[in-house]
């Protein structure tokens, strides 16, 4: 059974509650006296009419008890004949709840066609009106689209036009459901930050190719005060961009924060950063929540980026972001394409984007008054000096020390006295930039030597970044090379084959039987020409008769 069905079914209970829930105290007062004089009169065994007769003696006589007295004075009066019956009734169908002042009783009587018009209209097509109505019609329904239209109208929120099941639960619930509002006044500055990437909306000249590209951009924003303190752009999401900003914010504000509050994305959960052993985090002793994936909500960040797009990427003509007309950045792309245009450089958006830091930086503090938000970092900053060896060789790994050499990376290093730690796991950081050299340390991470290249292959580029790149070059080539080889296949599959022709053309060819030649009898000498010099003689030509 669909959802919204089961939803629907458990309607009745659900508005019955909302009835008296919603009611205000002077009606719930009412109708509490209203069940009194129901109750009394039910009580007294008789019919309504005679009960109600009774009643009006026993109240002259003074008869009645102070209960009784009591709800007839807050009402005012005896109810009428009429009342009385419309009371009990009400009272015995609904209870308490069919006595409040304006009532409009019992909820109507559904179509018979409610449960399965739900169904339909909340599937995963959206249809509309018009449609669920004809499907209703071929199901042996008689109903109209503008029947449809009233019932769904009517229906709670959940179960309307804009219910989760149209437009899917994660965007009913960032749109129309309800949020925590979360507070940072009891963190401290520099506690916690939050990191996260997000892809520019704005078209910029590749650096090597000058075509249009949209980068990355990895940050790092302290909570508490709001402040950037850490980026890095990269042609997309990776460990390597991550490592460079966390590294550089600690390294510049000479800070280590003590959680980091990041997605799942490959950039944060990769071995480089999150192993146990050797990662990022735990060289610095940082403690890492992963947000809820789908909850880009609960992310401080995400409000600055959309900050950063509205003061900065939309002061670029390039600008692609989802409120942009489609149609003007095909536009955009062609006539760069052609040569029409040229896109602004890289170096042009990070001079616009570090001149909007300074001014996001020095803008008053959203939730502190009277600061602004470097204020709040400079003031409440508790600075910490991080070990300098930290940051001279930043990713590490574990190795194992065998015949006095390290292969990492199909590279062998080598130090004086290495073979003493043959047959051991160690930790080993290296250089992204520069591959001459690696830094063993203990599992413990206590420093032990630094070794040296031993052999170098010339095939191998001499810095990982470069290796890295021509992965992912490779990856991308591979990619392409999948997708041709789909559009070749599915080319072939339209090509009409006779079967029958082909399996008749493949089929085995009956051997050519073997045939005698035939033998002729004759005799030479039967075209021996006997009187030759006679037969010359009547045949004889002139050749001046000829010219003639």
């Amino acid at each position: 059974m669909h959802p919204a069905v089961i939803r629907f079914n458990n309607l009745p209970a659900i508005v019955s509650q909302s009835a008296w829930s919603e009611a205000s105290d002077k009606a719930r007062k009412t109708a509490q006296n209203r069940t009194a004089l129901v109750k009394h009169m039910l009580s007294s065994g008789l019919s309504v009419d005679k009960a109600r007769t009774a009643l009006i003696e026993s109240i002259n006589s003074g008869l009645v008890t102070p209960a009784i007295h009591q709800a007839v004075t807050d009402l005012g009066k005896v109810p009428t004949r009429a009342t009385a019956f419309n009371w009990v009734n009400a009272y015995k169908l609904e209870g308490v709840e069919g006595l409040l002042p304006k009532h409009k009783g019992r909820m109507p009587a559904q179509p018979k066609w409610a449960a399965k018009a739900l169904e339909l209209y909340h599937c995963i097509n959206s249809p509309s009106f018009a449609l669920v109505a004809e499907d209703l019609k071929k199901l042996g329904f008689d109903a109209t689209a503008s029947q449809v239209r009233r019932f769904i109208n009517s229906m709670p929120h959940e179960l309307g036009p804009q219910s989760p099941y149209r437009m899917g639960a994660k965007l009913y619930r960032e749109k129309h459901k309800d949020f925590i509002i979360r507070s940072t006044e009891h963190i401290a500055p520099g506690f916690i930050y939050n990191g996260d990437g997000h892809q520019v909306d704005v078209y910029v000249a590749h650096p090597k190719t000058g075509k249009a590209w949209r980068f990355e951009l990895t940050a790092f924003q302290d909570v508490a005060s709001r402040c950037i303190v850490g980026w890095e752009i990269s042609e997309s999401e990776n460990a390597i961009a991550t490592m460079t900003a966390l590294t550089r914010a600690i390294q510049t504000h000479q800070h280590i924060p003590s959680m980091l509050y990041v997605d799942n994305g490959s950039g944060y959960k990769s071995k480089m950063m999150s192993d146990k052993c050797c990662g990022m985090y735990a060289q610095f002793d940082i403690e890492v929540i992963f947000a809820i994936p789908g909850n880009a909500r609960a992310k401080w960040i995400e409000r600055f980026f959309k900050h950063m797009e509205e003061h900065v990427g939309k002061r670029f003509e390039s600008y692609c972001g989802p409120d942009h007309n489609e149609r003007e950045k095909l536009k955009l792309l062609n006539d760069v394409k052609k040569g029409n245009r040229e896109l602004p450089s890289l170096d042009q958006w990070i001079a616009e984007f570090k001149a909007f830091l300074e001014h996001y930086h020095n803008s008053p503090h959203p939730e502190i008054k009277g600061k602004t938000r470097m204020q709040v970092w400079e003031e409440g900053l508790i600075q910490e000096q991080p070990a300098i060896a930290d940051f001279v060789v930043l990713p590490r790994t574990k190795v194992k020390v065998a015949r006095g050499q390290i292969k990492l990376h199909k590279r062998v290093y080598t130090a004086d006295y290495l073979f003493q730690f043959n047959g051991k796991e160690l930790v080993a950081g290296y250089d992204l930039h520069d591959d001459t050299y690696l830094v063993l340390y203990e599992q413990t991470g206590e420093f032990i030597m630094n070794c040296r290249i031993k052999n170098k292959v010339e095939a191998l580029p001499t810095s990982r970044i470069e290796e890295a790149d021509l992965k992912r070059l490779q990856g991308q080539e591979k990619r392409i090379q999948n997708q041709l080889s789909e559009k070749r296949a599915r080319a072939d599959q339209k090509r009409v084959i006779d079967v029958d022709a082909v399996e008749e053309l493949a089929a085995d060819v009956d051997a050519i039987p073997e045939i005698e030649p035939e033998v002729l009898n004759m005799d030479l000498s039967d075209f021996e020409v006997e009187n030759f010099e006679a037969a010359q003689a009547n045949y004889q030509i002139d050749l001046g008769d000829l010219h003639e």
